[in-house]
């Protein structure tokens, strides 16, 4: 089906906005059926930051449309990724990793260690886990440590600045004397696989968290939203659940995990 000139003409946070609407759904409601927050579909709506492509083929689907009716030519002024995160199964992890090593070629394997800070008198996480705009972390990639700290904007672009650490008694010392707090380690085990030449398969087994996969797509033949199709249905022949998609990094699920515990 055809749109007209003026429906096209209308930016997707509007269309977002008008299909939202006809289902009668509030915004928290739409975005409770999308794994998101209420403040991320009002930024949309409002043209400040754009959907991600898995969130605009799930919103098409939701919506009983076409994704051509959400986005017409607006596919180029879109901040898309064509990669997604999926939590596993221990078994499925084992099911995959057996897969992937006689059917891909073996990257590389390692331990990524990154602990994550705060400073007390102004701490980053402030109410919920949407609100978070800072991290300031230390990596350990393997024999060093690298100091990284990103502020985000709109959770769309950000300010990152990274240096390594060569002295880490004394940078200890620094973070003791000016109040910085340790909030949450991320400690993971990864192996990374190329899968027919075009994906990169990267599965990790995080301390407290358990088990995931990404994929990404390396190598672009189509433009990003047929790659970004393409990459779901090679993630479903690989028979993984694409129900637990995962959207938030490791930081906030062992922070978040740790104060419902306290809670």
């Amino acid at each position: 089906m055809l749109q007209s000139s003026w429906w096209c003409n209308m930016n997707i946070g509007k269309k977002i906005s008008k299909y939202r609407k006809n289902k009668k759904w509030t915004q928290a409601e739409l975005a409770s059926k999308l794994y998101v927050t209420d403040k991320a579909i009002s930024s949309w709506e409002s043209s400040r930051t754009t959907p991600d492509l898995e969130s605009i083929i799930r919103m098409s689907e939701l919506f009983t449309c076409n994704i051509t009716d959400l986005i017409c030519d607006e596919v180029s002024k879109l901040n898309l990724e064509t990669e997604i995160k999926i939590r596993l199964t221990k078994d499925e992890y084992l099911r995959l990793n057996d897969f992937l090593s006689t059917n891909s070629k073996m990257i590389n394997e390692t331990r990524q260690v990154d602990t994550y800070y705060q400073p007390i008198h102004r701490p980053f996480l402030v109410g919920d886990e949407s609100n978070v705009t800072e991290w300031l972390r230390i990596g350990l990639r393997g024999n060093k440590k690298i100091i990284n700290y990103k502020k985000w904007y709109d959770n769309k672009y950000c300010d990152e600045y990274e240096v390594e650490i060569n002295d880490e008694e004394n940078m200890d010392k620094i973070f003791n004397i000016i109040g910085l707090k340790q909030i949450a380690v991320v400690d993971k085990q990864r192996k990374t696989y190329l899968y027919l030449d075009k994906y990169e398969i990267a599965l990790d087994y995080v301390e407290k968290l358990g088990y995931f996969v990404e994929i990404e797509v390396k190598k672009y033949n189509t433009s990003a939203l047929e790659e970004y199709e393409q990459l779901l249905r090679v993630a479903k022949s690989l028979n993984i659940n694409l129900n637990n998609i995962d959207k938030r990094g490791y930081p906030y699920h062992i922070i978040y995990n740790s104060l419902k515990d306290i809670n």
